[in-house]
């Protein structure tokens, strides 16, 4: 319910409220405001509650009340709807409203009623919005990473995709394009708002050009990014050049801290006719910092927890060779950390898709919204730090 609506209600009826705390008297105060009769509230027999609320007597909801005169304004953290709407559907009610998290905001805001403890309640509100929006399935894939090679040329610590311990290894352009037309198909060669191709350093792909190519034709909608660290950008040919531009690809260099000319980059690509942008976080005088993404070898940690903590849950799904993952750190941790450390992280069937099995697109949307069993292994990020080179050991994911 919107202000809107909400001042339709009032200008037009008298109100019953139901509900005993906080949300309430926020409410009252703005009916009282706006001249609106408030016939009564009404508040749940399982409760032990107050006899009046700032002069309004307070009533146990029972079947000795005619309720199908009243017009009923829930005011309630938006988390207690479902129980309250199992309770009034015991009655029948001549109309029924339910105070949303964000109405309360805009409440409170007109009373101009920010008192220290409505202060950190809003806070509260909100970053429950933020974390249970992550177990939301979504009408569309916001972000998909294209993984086309392991390895990488310039080998930062703490790599997040391990591109820094990995071997070489390209993924066959055979197994990309099966890949990239089973993808679409299911998607209906939409549903994807971007999609990221990279690695490891996507420029040493000896079948880049054809890559982007290919995923161009499979999702004519998509924002393309071709992210890279920029070390052979100024190395590249016309015809990486004409194909970026064709095809709209967005070139994405990340802004390290090395003797690079970002300056004569952007002028190229300029020149070429193709946007260039800098990494999210770094451009102009901000330069690339690092982070530890910290592995938790016990596998004891709370992987609902750390999939509702994480930054890139129901976001940073990741391409492999036929699978589908909830992100880079499931699919390369398993791969390339277990074989460099010899160490024994488990992934189980449950952790990713498989594109021939997936029926639809609905399948992909509540397979990124739901927390994988390989979240067990993931503590989240350590604080940021200057970036440097990797030294190849364990600590520096540990």
């Amino acid at each position: 319910m919107t202000i809107q609506e909400l001042e339709t209600i009032i200008n037009d009826k008298r109100v019953t409220l139901y509900g005993a705390g906080k949300v309430a008297r926020t409410m009252i105060k703005y009916l009282n405001k706006r001249n609106c009769v408030i016939d009564r509230i009404l508040v749940s027999t399982m409760y032990n509650n107050p006899r009046e609320i700032m002069g309004i007597k307070v009533e146990e909801l029972s079947n000795e009340i005619d309720t199908k005169m009243i017009n009923l304004l829930v005011c309630s953290a938006e988390r207690l709807h479902g129980e309250i709407a199992e309770e009034i559907n015991n009655y029948e009610f001549a109309s029924v409203n339910f105070m949303t998290d964000e109405l309360f905001q805009a409440v409170t805001g007109f009373l101009g009623d920010y008192e220290i403890d409505n202060y950190y309640e809003i806070k509260q509100i909100q970053l429950r919005q933020e974390r249970f929006k992550k177990i939301v399935p979504r009408p569309c894939l916001e972000y998909m990473i294209v993984n086309i090679l392991d390895h990488c040329n310039l080998r930062c610590k703490g790599c997040d995709h391990f591109a820094c311990i990995a071997d070489p290894y390209f993924v066959p352009y055979e197994t990309i394009h099966r890949d990239l037309e089973r993808l679409a198909e299911i998607m209906d060669h939409d549903y994807i708002v971007k999609i990221a191709v990279m690695g490891g350093e996507p420029l040493l792909h000896p079948d880049l050009l054809k890559i982007l190519q290919d995923v161009r034709r499979c999702f004519p909608y998509t924002t393309i990014r071709l992210t890279t660290n920029g070390l052979l950008l100024l190395q590249q040919g016309k015809e990486f050049w004409r194909v970026c531009r064709e095809n709209e690809v967005t070139i994405v260099n990340t802004k390290y801290p090395i003797n690079l000319d970002f300056e004569k980059m952007q002028e190229r690509a300029k020149s070429e006719g193709v946007t260039y942008k800098f990494f999210e976080g770094t451009g102009n005088h901000l330069v690339k910092k690092s982070f530890k993404k910290i592995i938790n070898l016990r596998g004891d940690s709370d992987p609902v927890e750390s999939f509702m903590n994480c930054s890139i849950s129901n976001y940073g799904n990741f391409l492999m060779e036929g699978k589908l993952y909830g992100c880079p750190f499931s699919c390369q941790s398993s791969r390339i950390f277990n074989k460099k450390f010899n160490e024994n992280l488990r992934i189980t069937e449950k952790d990713y898709l498989v594109l021939k099995d997936i029926k639809d697109k609905n399948d992909i949307f509540e397979f990124a919204a739901r927390p994988k069993f390989y979240c067990r292994y993931c503590e989240g990020l350590s604080a940021e730090f200057e970036w440097e080179r990797s030294k190849q050991e364990k600590s520096e994911w540990v």
